[in-house]
């Protein structure tokens, strides 16, 4: 029987909801909140640096202000809890629903061509459900989950 936190955690694919940007308790998240209070109106001063510093780095706030409220605003609950909100297109939850499987490495058609992942993430998709076959998801969590996701 599997652990339901690690069944929250890992997706029916084998990617680690935690770990995503879009995950409303990943660490990303997490982080891009505490950075942005710990910014509070840098904005301000981001205008004032470029001129004192004579560094035209600081043009490019407004931006990366952007990408850091889009990082701490609440996204996605998880694989499990609701579709993708990344991949749109995600064949895997559904499959997954229909067959009554907890991961794609337990269906007798993995690999498959249903996931409608583009081909980076279906080598990856591939390799996890094999790590997880091979080593079991327990030990696959404990790695997964404080790894990089984007590495």
């Amino acid at each position: 029987m599997i652990d339901e936190k690690i069944k929250e955690s890992i997706g029916p694919c084998g990617l680690c909801c935690e770990t995503c940007f879009a995950h409303v308790d990943g660490d990303i998240r997490k982080y891009s909140i505490k950075l942005k209070e710990k910014l509070g109106n840098f904005n301000i001063n981001a205008k004032r640096f470029e001129t004192l510093m004579d560094d035209p780095i600081f043009k490019k706030y407004a931006e990366f202000k952007e990408m850091l409220d889009y990082f701490a605003s609440e996204n996605c609950k998880g694989c499990r809890n609701e579709q993708c909100k990344l991949f749109k297109d995600c064949g895997v939850r559904g499959c997954h629903q229909e067959k009554q499987i907890d991961f794609c490495y337990q269906c007798d058609q993995f690999p498959c061509d249903k996931t409608n992942f583009d081909p980076g993430l279906y080598k990856g998709w591939v390799i996890i459900n094999e790590i997880i076959q091979k080593k079991g998801i327990e030990e696959y969590y404990e790695k997964a989950r404080t790894r990089p996701r984007y590495a």
